[in-house]
């Protein structure tokens, strides 16, 4: 607290807050000039003693909070740790006195704001064991990827609705009904061949045409278990040409027993 700061916190005070104010500023003003002529602990102990009543009753004034000063190595080490800084007493002596990280006030004492700012640029944070920086680029890293996950997400689904509108896909239940459809027209041709070819199939083989009914009822039911194994919950693979083919150039296409192929995959 300067000269200036005191005389405007009491004015206007009754005559024993002056007297108190002056007396406790006074006190202070000379531990420090003893802290300058023997920087003893026991001098440094006075000072801070000194500072604590003056600042106790500035803010019994209702002055605002001045930076707290602290005079000790092992009072910055308290502080440091209690706000989550990871150092030791080598560490801090270390940057104290060789490196000059944290510097001394004129009046040999550490602001809590330059302990603060020496923190942030040289220690580490316990929770986290990265520097504040660090932490920052950290979070700044997470913060575009998080961006370009949804830069991805959303050029998918603007490709998506794009080629939908091309009509490129098509409903599901759309896709389910016109299945469902195809398959009963595929049951019902197959049946109505097995009925129209059974008996050549018969008189091929030498066969009894008397048991005509028979035959149509064990193969249609073998169609049946046939449809019904075809229609479980099983992977195909389909392989559809898709481009037009050349017929008089591919041999291969003009055979009519030709068809489009379906592997199961078992």
């Amino acid at each position: 607290m300067q000269k200036e700061e005191l005389e405007k916190l009491i004015d206007g005070k009754p005559d024993d807050i002056k007297s108190k104010g002056i007396l406790l500023f006074n006190a202070y003003l000379k531990t420090q000039i003893n802290v300058k002529e023997d920087p003893s602990s026991q001098n440094y102990r006075n000072m801070n003693s000194a500072q604590e009543a003056l600042e106790k009753f500035r803010l019994a004034q209702g002055g605002e909070k001045s930076d707290e000063k602290y005079s000790t190595e092992k009072s910055i080490l308290k502080y440091l740790e209690e706000n989550g800084w990871k150092t030791s007493k080598a560490t801090l002596n270390r940057h104290i006195k060789i490196e000059r990280k944290l510097l001394r006030q004129v009046d040999g004492t550490f602001t809590q704001k330059s302990i603060e700012k020496y923190a942030e640029t040289w220690l580490k944070k316990k929770a986290t064991g990265k520097r504040l920086q660090e932490g920052l680029d950290e979070l700044q890293r997470q913060k575009l990827e998080a961006e370009l996950r949804n830069l991805t997400l959303k050029n998918d689904r603007e490709t998506f609705n794009y080629e939908k509108d091309r009509g490129l896909y098509i409903p599901r239940e759309q896709m389910e009904i016109e299945l469902a459809t195809r398959a009963g027209i595929l049951i019902a041709g197959l049946k109505h061949w097995v009925q129209t070819n059974v008996s050549d199939w018969i008189e091929l083989s030498g066969g009894d045409t008397r048991k005509v009914g028979e035959l149509i009822n064990k193969m249609s039911n073998d169609i049946d278990e046939h449809i019904n194994h075809y229609a479980s919950s099983r992977e195909y693979e389909v392989v559809i040409d898709s481009e037009p083919v050349d017929h008089e150039n591919n041999p291969r296409e003009r055979s009519p027993e030709r068809s489009d192929s379906v592997e199961e995959i078992l």
